[in-house]
């Protein structure tokens, strides 16, 4: 045990793990601790005693957490948000690794997670779920592996009225299989693009972003979407688009290569 983590040492004992969790949301005294908890009063001495031998906790008039102690209960909180977010059988299918490591890094601690399901398999589910949240949005960020038409139109609407800032970046396969749309001029012509190899498609507004993580076959899901909300997760998902559009080029000079 003397050479756990501090994190190993207060995750391997409920007791210690309540305990300062408890006095992290309301610092207290030994008494009120005692009287909040379904533990002998010996319990919580003697685990309070342990807590602060390691420098995790400190008493004048009641207990509260030193610095030490609230890095290991955010610490703690990050791990509970990982196993949340792992507890779904999307991950059993699916290829985190197309999210670039310092990113997925970020998932967990970054606002709250839900998957939202296509359970009919339609083609046009998703897309619709798409037009209705983002049409009152003041800005998008998006990377787009897949062409929605409605969509697109969508966008190329709101950006046209100027009521809508938008980026986006599609993949390159994308805007080859479409360069009689481009050349026609039926993309969207009144929002920023360029254009980049994606591994996975994105979209990000000021309340959340969505990611659409490819299977482990390397295959674009249209039928689950990652959605985060918070200003993590939207912090987050900027950067997300920032890392590509800072790799992207302009779709008017990809299209000169072509």
């Amino acid at each position: 045990m003397n050479g756990d983590s501090l994190v190993t040492f207060v995750a391997r004992s409920e007791l210690r793990s309540a305990l300062l969790r408890a006095v992290e949301r309301d610092p207290r005294t030994t008494g009120a601790l005692h009287a909040d908890l379904d533990v002998s009063q010996s319990g919580v001495y003697k685990t309070l005693d342990e807590l602060a031998d390691r420098g995790l906790v400190r008493e004048s008039d009641r207990w509260e957490l030193t610095a030490r102690g609230r890095l290991v209960a955010d610490e703690l909180a990050r791990q509970d948000a990982v196993e949340d977010l792992l507890d779904d059988e999307f991950w059993d299918d699916h290829d985190v690794s197309a999210l670039p490591r310092r990113f997925r890094q970020r998932l967990a601690g970054a606002g709250e997670w839900e998957l939202y399901r296509n359970p009919a398999r339609n083609p046009q589910y998703l897309e619709r779920w798409a037009v209705e949240l983002f049409r009152e949005a003041d800005w998008l960020r998006v990377g787009a592996q897949v062409y929605y038409p409605r969509f697109a139109r969508m966008v190329d609407e709101l950006a046209d009225r100027g009521v809508l800032d938008a980026q986006v970046v599609a993949d390159d396969r994308l805007v080859d299989e479409a360069i009689e749309r481009y050349a026609d001029g039926d993309a969207p012509s009144c929002i920023d693009e360029r254009v980049a190899d994606l591994p996975f498609s994105f979209t990000v507004t000021a309340d959340l972003v969505a990611l659409s993580l490819p299977t482990r076959d390397g295959v674009s899901d249209l039928d689950a979407v990652l959605v985060g909300s918070g200003e993590g997760a939207v912090e987050l998902g900027r950067d997300i688009h920032a890392h590509f559009w800072e790799r992207a080029v302009p779709v008017e000079d990809y299209l000169a290569t072509v």
